[in-house]
């Protein structure tokens, strides 16, 4: 399990199920692990942004011809950090896993 700006990102449908019957909350979508990445998708598995190898935190827009558009603009499912510091530890620690 991922956590972003306290919110919860579920690596596997077994930890979004357990999520839903946990006090602390239930999440708020999916994360994926890549080589060098680290891939967050909403509920739907729609594609909403994606921590690069840099550990920065970006925002996912797809465009009309397919590609994707990725920017520094806040992901509604996370909401802004308070800290800068907070976004960056958050990311280099979902980057090591």
């Amino acid at each position: 399990m991922l956590i972003l700006n306290g919110k919860k990102f579920a690596e596997s449908d077994k930890e979004f199920i357990e999520s839903l019957f946990d006090a602390s909350g239930t999440c708020v979508g999916y994360a994926k692990r890549n080589k060098r990445s680290v891939t967050l998708k909403n509920i739907q598995g729609e594609k909403i942004g994606v921590i690069n190898g840099h550990g920065v935190l970006c925002a996912a827009t797809k465009l009309q011809n397919g590609k994707w558009w990725y920017s520094l603009a806040d992901i509604p499912e996370i909401g802004r950090y308070e800290s800068y510091m907070n976004q960056v530890n958050e990311c280099e620690q979902a980057l090591r896993g």
